[in-house]
């Protein structure tokens, strides 16, 4: 009994803003895509509101993916993306035999070592660095893309504020194809950690949704009482792709 974790009741009603987040997940879940935002101080509960969103999620049958940012990943490049493809979970779904062998070489490429099933393949040409990290990012937005067309994806990456710059180029990419797929990414920072390459590239997505936020209430009726500042959420609506 005293092992037992504590959770803030405020976490399991049924108040305006829950459903409010649960409408994203709805959204997501019908093959609107959807894109969150999560900002906020240290401690103001960013990570208990994501809780939320993947439990919400995991009782409509969405599978919880999630990558994380470290201090030290601001120049080790695709850092949040090889915390989440390294995963138990993750490499169980790479080594399925319905991944197509392809995408198995483009991932092995990024990352070798990561799949031992790809790692007798041929290796393929090598390209211009833009061509490579084109073919990368492709290959890793079917990825997931390709799961959701399966079963509805959360997809999380946390601490954003210490990513390296390709993984924000990536997840920007990745955003901009979610709108015809059931994927739900919820992505959290710090707002007073930001580097320029986070606020710029913010001001990019900025540019291309139309953004909402919770207010303080909001987030203090999801997170509970204990969590305040000014944490936010933006909400990306789905749009068209732009492949």
């Amino acid at each position: 009994m005293f092992n037992q974790p504590i959770r803030s009741p405020v976490l399991i009603g049924r108040e305006r803003e829950v459903a409010t987040l649960q409408t994203l997940i709805d959204q997501a879940r019908q093959g609107r895509g959807q894109v969150l935002l999560l900002s906020g101080e240290a401690g103001i509960g960013k990570s208990r509101l994501l809780a939320e969103g993947k439990r919400q999620a995991g009782e409509q049958g969405f599978l919880a993916l999630q990558g994380n940012c470290f201090p030290t990943d601001r120049s080790a490049p695709y850092a949040p993306l090889l915390d989440l493809l390294s995963s138990s979970q993750t490499q169980d779904l790479l080594s399925s035999p319905a991944e197509p062998e392809p995408l198995a070489r483009e991932l092995a490429r990024l990352f070798p070592g990561l799949l031992d099933h790809a790692s007798g393949e041929t290796p393929l040409q090598p390209l211009e660095p833009e061509q490579d990290k084109r073919r990368l990012f492709v290959a890793l937005s079917q990825f997931f893309t390709g799961l959701a067309d399966t079963q509805p994806v959360l997809l999380a990456v946390e601490d954003l504020h210490w990513s390296d710059e390709t993984s924000l180029e990536f997840l920007h990419f990745l955003s901009r194809r979610c709108a015809a797929h059931r994927l739900f990414l919820v992505l959290t920072y710090r707002h007073d950690e930001m580097h320029p390459g986070l606020s710029k590239w913010l001001a990019q997505l900025d540019h291309e949704f139309v953004s909402t936020l919770f207010s303080k209430a909001e987030v203090e009726a999801i997170c509970g009482p204990s969590f305040i500042g000014p944490a936010r959420c933006r909400h990306q609506p789905s749009m068209p792709s732009m492949a």
